[in-house]
């Protein structure tokens, strides 16, 4: 019985945690080439999380087709250097190696993580992106990122378009002052939003 009650107090304490940080309001940062960007802070975490999203003049399919190239990832997000597959666990999850060249004098960062579909009864496609950072051997000279937490959406829209949604919340590890990670969290979706989509339309707004 007091294995329960521990139980159950426990749940309802992170139960609790979960809705304070779900429920922190969202504050405008910034919009700009039609990119509206957010962010709010996360309970225990001197991080914030940041959300934007784009509608782009491109059909569901063409959108999702290069989101899903691991090799394309390093031309459209923000200071992506070098990204790979690691594996391919069927057409729903695939494992993703990244690198991340950040601004003098902070570290590259690298991190693998786990990306899985899913399809919604509207027809609206996510991925859930979640770190896996003991996946491959830690590399000289870069930092692990040890925890992401990531949501990208595409939802059809007549006249052959499709809004995206971006949704993250990291960890990058080491030194790094949070106030200079919080600069960065609003460059990054703006920026990888702003290239993904001059890359898949040839528009820069």
């Amino acid at each position: 019985m007091r294995v329960v009650v521990t139980f159950l107090f426990l749940f309802s304490f992170c139960f609790s945690q979960l809705l304070k940080a779900e429920d922190s309001p969202w504050q405008l940062k910034e919009t700009k080439g039609a990119i509206p960007v957010y962010t709010r802070k996360v309970e225990g975490s001197p991080i914030v999380e940041y959300k934007a999203n784009v509608i782009v003049d491109a059909p569901i399919d063409k959108a999702i087709a290069l989101f899903e190239d691991p090799k394309q990832i390093r031309r459209w997000y923000y200071q992506c250097v070098r990204s790979e597959l690691v594996t391919d666990e069927g057409p729903d999850q695939k494992i993703i190696y990244l690198i991340l060249h950040l601004p003098w004098p902070v570290a590259p960062r690298d991190f693998i993580f786990r990306r899985t579909r899913t399809k919604e009864a509207d027809g609206t496609i996510t991925y859930s992106l979640t770190a896996l950072p003991d996946k491959l051997p830690l590399v000289k000279g870069m930092i692990r990122v040890n925890s992401i937490k990531s949501i990208w959406s595409f939802k059809s829209l007549p006249k052959d378009q499709t809004q995206i949604f971006f949704q993250q919340h990291t960890d990058p590890a080491g030194s790094i002052p949070p106030s200079v990670i919080n600069q960065i969290a609003v460059q990054t979706p703006y920026n990888s939003l702003k290239n993904f989509r001059k890359l898949l339309t040839g528009k820069s707004s």
